[in-house]
């Protein structure tokens, strides 16, 4: 086992050269639209790309040269998928293993996807939100402001 057996992961915009900024860095970036997860990391030179579907036993597998055609579909995936991932870790650990954790991390934070009945909104934080209510004579409860945001799941129908 790796002497720092971690998995790092950060959310990045959706932008192709954040996603090859942390390509550089040594970092695998994982993109995912609905249930579809395709990983990519920078190794020999080389882009190797490993994809997922939720559930599947199996994924794929491709390697294509570093060449400005492939920085260009590394840079338009980040920029079309539903949510972009950078996922730092030694690279002693098993390569296997480092997407599975990742995927089982982004999923416990962002379950997303069709099978999924409840819309997760952030809403940005509202300073203002109590002094407003107070004077628009607003009776009900008054909520502290949350420097984070608020979270509310919505059921769909």
């Amino acid at each position: 086992m790796a002497a720092d057996a971690i998995v790092n992961l950060d959310l990045l915009p959706r932008d192709g050269e954040r996603a090859l900024s942390a390509l550089a860095d040594g970092r695998m970036v994982v993109a995912r639209s609905d249930n579809d997860f395709l990983y990519v990391i920078d190794f020999e030179r080389e882009f190797h790309m490993f994809s997922h579907t939720i559930g599947a036993p199996g994924g794929g597998q491709r390697q294509f040269p570093k060449n400005e055609k492939y920085r260009a579909t590394v840079k338009k995936v980040a920029e079309l998928a539903d949510a972009v991932y950078a996922v730092e870790y030694d690279h002693e650990m098993n390569i296997y293993g480092v997407m599975a954790t990742a995927e089982d991390a982004i999923l416990s934070m962002f379950p997303g996807g069709a099978s999924n009945v409840a819309t997760v909104e952030f809403a940005p934080w509202d300073r203002d939100k109590n002094a407003r209510e107070a004077e628009e004579g607003y009776e009900g409860e008054t909520e502290t402001a949350d420097p984070f945001g608020e979270f509310r799941p919505e059921l769909e129908d």
